[in-house]
């Protein structure tokens, strides 16, 4: 990796990074906000159907085409502006199309989706959740267009703007909600859900103007990159389809173990979200563009591909250095990060509890999780489509027989279970997949770097035990634990987890430091 390529991952890391941090804190504020408004309850639940209705047909229409089609095939096109021009402009106007097409769609048949989504929901939580979706479901048009300029922008190496997007939108539901719910009541929060959609595409708009880019008439018959991304995304469609069907079952089913069920997987799955958010997906679309310039032109050809390997081999331990101690937080101390972000207003010690173990069980998922996203952005950057949705298609049959084996004995625990158990196969397996196409190798002191990272893991574990032990004593006996329970066994486990490292001379540390210092250092030039 030359050092100007290695700076400018680096940059394109930290701000999606940055974006990603600001967007997962008011997340965490979001989400207490409406933890705090309605608890763990029907309300709750309705809120949770109205946004996952629009999230998941959007991950169909377009969220997954960015990742894995356009980012790729546009980074091709970054040096040739009237080709870039020409594809981006006729993918925006498919997603107009068939985004505008759905929701039109969508608002009159909400009560069928709604019954679809969750079919257990008692008839007054039915209907505010049908009301709520009429309001959230428009926000697929924005968020439409919004994805395919995300993707233009990072195929040109402009992070800024789109890392923020997400931001915007939480920022916005924040203050709606806060505003508007005590006048209209829990439509407030759905017109901030539908406001902040429109903000995640306006946000952009700076970079667009900044980078010139224009818009030119589709061309739907004559467009051979367009085509490519249709090719790539078909079995992406494909899987997302399977990935929803899921989703309605895993819903049906939470719906069915008792009331407050999906709020509570809902908050314990959004703190798992966020280090996901800072460390995987910062990763894996700030290595994406350099992966797909380096890829071979043939997936047999990986074995020889050395820029390729070193790339991912880099993004892979980077990854894992960051995602070790923050699995061991949220394991360990899952019950005081819940007691921490969430136990205010309507939400009591009786929602931590439930909500608690949730979040310890989707934890133990982010090693493999986290390392996922990369695997598939390597398949992506391949051209390889269908390997990951393969691998989908089987972990979803790993899901069913898991929740349909634990949902009754241990209700909505069993479903967490079976989503982990889900997440951490489909890593397992293309793990192994890429190693098996690399034949076998991995770059030199991987193994020892693995150990060296686990064995500062365990350590940190042990730590971060010990010392909840002695401070739940002194504090949460009394009601006073959370965030100072966090500061001083979460900050004491990291200390030493840091420390261990040190100790046993874990290289990428130190290079990653460098890195760090190289990058803060050329944006204090840029600003003097």
């Amino acid at each position: 990796m030359t050092e100007s390529t290695g700076r400018r991952i680096a940059i394109a890391a930290l701000l999606i990074a940055g974006g990603n941090i600001l967007s997962r804190l008011l997340g965490l504020v979001r989400e207490p906000v409406i933890a705090a408004l309605y608890g763990v309850s029907g309300t709750s639940d309705a809120w949770e159907v109205a946004t996952r209705i629009p999230q998941s047909i959007h991950e169909l229409v377009i969220g997954g085409m960015v990742s894995g089609a356009l980012i790729p095939v546009l980074s091709e096109l970054a040096d040739d502006e009237q080709a870039l021009r020409r594809t981006f402009s006729t993918v925006a106007a498919m997603v107009v199309a068939v985004a505008g097409t759905a929701t039109v769609v969508m608002v009159l048949l909400a009560e069928p989706l709604v019954d679809l989504a969750a079919i257990g929901l008692p008839p007054e939580t039915r209907e505010l959740a049908v009301t709520l979706t009429r309001i959230t479901l428009p926000s697929l048009l924005f968020l439409g267009i919004s994805a395919v300029t995300t993707a233009r922008l990072y195929a040109r190496d402009r992070y800024a703007f789109p890392a923020f997007s997400t931001a915007s939108l939480n920022g916005t539901l924040i203050v709606f909600a806060l505003a508007l719910t005590p006048v209209v009541g829990p439509p407030g929060v759905a017109l901030g859900y539908l406001a902040g959609a429109a903000m995640h595409l306006l946000i952009q708009f700076p970079a667009l103007v900044r980078d010139r880019a224009r818009l030119s008439p589709p061309a739907w018959l004559s467009d051979s990159k367009f085509h490519l991304i249709l090719r790539l995304y078909a079995p992406i469609a494909a899987g997302l389809v399977v990935t929803q069907v899921l989703v309605v079952v895993d819903a049906n089913l939470a719906s069915r173990t008792g009331e407050g069920s999906l709020a509570a997987m809902r908050f314990a799955t959004r703190l798992q979200q966020f280090p996901l958010g800072l460390v995987a997906t910062a990763m894996s679309l700030a290595y994406l563009p350099t992966l797909a310039r380096a890829a071979p032109t043939s997936i047999r050809s990986l074995a020889s591909a050395v820029d390729f390997r070193r790339h991912l081999a880099m993004a892979a331990k980077v990854t894992t250095l960051l995602i070790v101690p923050i699995t061991v937080v949220m394991t360990v101390l899952s019950s005081p990060v819940i007691h921490a972000v969430y136990e205010r207003g309507d939400f009591d010690a009786l929602a931590t509890n439930v909500t608690g173990p949730a979040l310890l069980i989707y934890a133990i998922q982010l090693p493999l999780t986290a390392l996922d996203q990369l695997f598939i952005v390597a398949f992506y950057a391949m051209r390889n489509t269908i390997t990951p949705v393969a691998v989908g298609i089987v972990g979803g049959g790993v899901y069913l027989a898991t929740a349909l084996s634990l949902v009754e004995p241990l209700g909505m625990l069993g479903l967490v279970t079976a989503n982990t158990v889900q997440n951490s196969f489909h890593g397992l397996v293309l793990g192994i997949g890429l190693w098996w196409l690399m034949r076998g190798t991995v770059q030199r002191g991987s193994w020892i770097f693995a150990i060296k990272v686990a064995l500062a893991g365990g350590v940190m574990a042990l730590v971060a035990l010990g010392l909840r032990q002695a401070v739940i004593e002194g504090l949460e006996a009394d009601g006073r634990g959370g965030w100072l329970t966090l500061m001083l066994a979460g900050g004491g486990a990291f200390a030493v987890y840091g420390a261990t490292l040190f100790l046993l001379r874990v290289e990428e540390l130190a290079n990653l430091k460098s890195l760090i210092d190289q990058v803060l250092a050329r944006l204090r030039s840029r600003t003097a």
